[in-house]
């Protein structure tokens, strides 16, 4: 009892404990248990002094697991942050607002990223939260003719601009033996795509889940996927711009603590994640769990992230979609320190 009232009180009131429980013991004592109780609670729960307002902006797609189960399990909360959620319907969007001042942090592909560093955005990415070799695939309609890779050579095919949507339609058809100049593009939102396809307006779509699933139940046997598993592995990461990450690191090394909180939970009691994940996205929990199979959820760091970003780069020189035609060092675009004062066996890439 006299440690707890030390807690609580400080060092200066506890030199009169002794003579105070002499006096006094029974109301001491019942005040000695509720400051205890208050200060654990208070040092295992809340941290002291005001939250620190974040902004997160991120896609409707639950690529961003660890968030969701981090800000439901009050993880934030635990490490002194509020966060503030901004919802976009893909990840591209989410950069812009970054990039607009509009959110601290932003949840992306690596592609977008890629296409923002060569325009040359100061910005970094501090963790990877979600990677996935079967989350992207081209689908097609049967009734135009497609039954096989090679068939979709002169078809009309959709992607979204700029993400990692257009990166996989490119590797997958040279994969297959067929140049972009083999098809025709036609550049959609991802909300658009569904409709598109189904109405036979295009007549394949390279795209994403949940989308991609969505459009998967709605063609049932008329619809073909199209799926490499080799070619491409995406990877889902949190960014910040350098300056905010240079003025704020305490900031980040609270979310990425909070995220690891989550990666736990989520390792440990999955079923409970998928629970907590589609109640706070409103989502159909069977369509969550067909995502989630093909998904792995933890925070890291690795050399796939710059492979990836490397590979990126040559397609959009090469394909004329950047005005760079050098590759950046993109070292200089992944903030490690924030994850290696963290969980540093999270962080494998060659420096």
């Amino acid at each position: 009892m006299k440690e707890c009232l030390k807690m609580t009180t400080g060092n200066n009131a506890s030199i009169n404990i002794n003579r105070i429980l002499t006096r006094t013991p029974l109301v001491v004592a019942a005040l000695a248990i509720c400051l205890c109780f208050f200060a654990c609670t208070q040092t295992d729960q809340q941290p002291a002094g005001p939250a620190e307002k974040v902004t997160i902006a991120y896609a409707t797609a639950p690529y961003t697991v660890l968030i969701d189960i981090a800000q439901a399990q009050g993880y934030f909360r635990q490490e002194g942050l509020e966060v503030v959620p901004q919802l976009h319907s893909y990840g591209k969007l989410t950069l812009d607002a970054l990039l607009a001042g509009k959110a601290d942090f932003a949840t992306i592909g690596e592609t977008p990223f890629m296409f923002a560093v060569m325009k040359g955005e100061k910005i970094s990415v501090i963790v990877t939260i979600q990677n996935s070799n079967k989350n992207n695939a081209v689908i097609a309609r049967k009734d135009s003719g497609i039954r096989a890779p090679r068939d979709l050579k002169g078809r009309r095919i959709a992607v979204t601009s700029g993400t990692i949507g257009e990166f996989y339609m490119d590797t997958f058809l040279a994969a297959n033996g067929i140049s972009r100049k083999d098809v025709k593009i036609v550049f959609l939102s991802p909300a658009r795509m569904l409709e598109a396809l189904t109405s036979g307006e295009i007549d394949a779509a390279s795209t994403w889940n949940p989308d991609l699933i969505l459009m998967q139940r709605k063609l049932g046997d008329k619809g073909t996927t199209f799926y490499n598993e080799d070619i491409y592995t995406q990877n889902f990461q949190i960014v910040a711009s350098q300056d905010y990450i240079r003025k704020n690191p305490e900031r980040v090394r609270k979310v990425l603590r909070a995220l690891v909180r989550a990666e736990e939970f989520v390792g440990k009691s999955p079923a409970e994640a998928q629970k907590i994940v589609a109640a706070s996205r409103q989502m159909e929990r069977s369509l969550l769990g067909d995502m989630w199979q093909v998904s792995t959820f933890n925070v890291k760091l690795d050399q796939s992230l710059v492979l990836a970003l490397e590979d990126e780069s040559r397609w959009a020189i090469k394909a004329g979609l950047t005005r760079e035609t050098k590759m950046p060092n993109y070292l200089d675009f992944i903030y490690l320190d924030g994850l290696t004062s963290v969980k540093p066996e999270a962080v494998r890439i060659l420096r």
